[in-house]
């Protein structure tokens, strides 16, 4: 394969050290910088979760591959909470940040809700490819861990779970470049593996994850000149930002 269980463990290290190097940005407030932070590190948690999952990839419905299996279907649940936050912190709206978590908070909310609903439950009887009626298992791809995840209502949580990662950012102020990009980058990463490769919506949303390191490295100090508002002067009750 050409994505390994220890490249998973690398990028996930690689996530860590992002994730810290962000929290320790001293030019921003503790609210901005721990959203962003929590965003990589987010990411980086399903690199180790797929680290682990290699040795019993296809071991569907017990023992570790089981345990993994519900551990990745509450990981893609949170996943609204962990990027809307951060994709506001770049808005010049002074309240986007607190909205956004509200929203993400939400939506994580009811996504985490449908995990514990009957499987069986679906939209109009739909048949979601990797979220859904079916038992939880991550297996061997062609390229790299599939995803095969149970949840009532699968094709809620995949939209609103794309909403969050490639759209939510549009929502905000003066917030068109980070949004653009990670807009570009979600389509890409999630579309791409199966145009190329010709590998299943399950395996595009593993390698997904194994891409959002770089992805989420937006997020990281280095790069906030290139993906802040033009207008950046924040006010109000919550953190302010000082223009640099």
């Amino acid at each position: 394969m050409c994505f390994s269980a220890n490249m998973s463990l690398g990028l996930g290290v690689a996530g860590l050290v992002a994730s810290s190097v962000t929290f320790l940005d001293k030019d921003e407030t503790f609210w901005v910088k721990l959203a962003r932070a929590y965003a990589i590190f987010h990411f980086s948690l399903m690199e180790f979760i797929q680290y682990f999952a290699y040795p019993v990839a296809d071991q569907c419905g017990y023992g570790s591959n089981l345990l993994l299996s519900e551990l990745s279907t509450y990981h893609i649940a949170l996943q609204a909470f962990a990027i809307m936050p951060a994709l506001a912190t770049y808005s010049s709206d002074p309240q986007a940040l607190r909205k956004a978590t509200i929203v993400g908070a939400t939506l994580s909310g009811l996504f985490l809700i449908c995990s514990f609903l009957p499987r069986e439950w679906q939209l109009f009887g739909l048949k979601p490819n990797f979220i859904g009626d079916m038992v939880s298992c991550l297996y061997t791809g062609i390229y790299h861990i599939g995803y095969a995840i149970s949840s009532a209502f699968g094709t809620f949580v995949t939209h609103g779970s794309l909403f969050a990662l490639a759209l939510s950012g549009f929502v905000w102020k003066n917030n068109k470049r980070i949004a653009s990009y990670h807009f570009f980058m979600a389509m890409m990463t999630l579309f791409m593996p199966q145009w190329l490769f010709g590998v299943s919506t399950g395996e595009a949303a593993a390698m997904y994850c194994f891409y959002s390191i770089p992805i989420t490295a937006s997020f990281m100090p280095q790069f906030k000149k290139l993906f802040s508002s033009q207008t950046d002067d924040w006010s109000g009750s919550v953190p302010v930002r000082q223009q640099s």
